[in-house]
């Protein structure tokens, strides 16, 4: 009778713990849910209309709107959408502050679960490329240690939105926009 007791016992543990995985993992896939849907639709940066704008003003800089970088980032994510083997990445929203980035991120993993993430990124000028570095990521509130998920650095080649007599000269983050100074070459 002790045998067929513990082996009794041992089932509906294993049952149990089954069981508990399963909600476990529901209460996961509900969880990181994506709150909005995003797509990585982008507009072309509309270089003709800036340049004009800045032979109008006399002056060799020109200031990218947020939604101009969001733009230019967006096309360049688009290009790589697999960022890790398994996660594909199908939206994002990014928003400037400073030399600060942060993207809202709808991705894909295994091709069927969506998750919705929020990267942190460092805004810099490596000559030719404005960069953005990825330094974090959140799902919803939980952080995720970059070991686990980093993205290459995102490179946006600026010179080649330019007429070759144009190259950037440097670049400077305020608030929501990022003034690209010029010089001629």
């Amino acid at each position: 009778m002790g045998e067929g007791f513990s082996l009794k016992t041992l089932l509906k543990g294993l049952t149990g713990l089954v069981f508990l995985c399963v909600v476990l993992l529901a209460v996961t896939l509900w969880y990181v849910q994506p709150n909005q849907k995003l797509d990585l639709s982008y507009a072309e940066l509309p270089m003709k209309d800036k340049v004009f704008s800045m032979l109008m003003s006399r002056k060799l800089e020109v200031t990218l709107s947020e939604q101009e970088v969001n733009d230019l980032l967006k096309k360049a994510l688009a290009q790589h959408t697999q960022v890790k083997p398994g996660v594909t990445l199908t939206g994002a929203r990014f928003y400037l502050q400073g030399e600060r980035l942060t993207a809202d991120v709808n991705l894909l993993v295994q091709g069927s679960y969506l998750a919705e993430a929020t990267l942190d990124f460092e805004l810099g000028w490596e000559e030719p490329n404005l960069t953005a570095i990825h330094t974090g990521t959140r799902i919803k509130d939980i952080r995720v240690p970059l070991g686990w998920f980093r993205l290459e650095p995102l490179r946006l080649p600026l010179n080649d939105y330019l007429p070759r007599r144009l190259t950037v000269r440097d670049i400077g983050f305020s608030g929501s926009t990022v003034k690209v100074g010029f010089k001629l070459r």
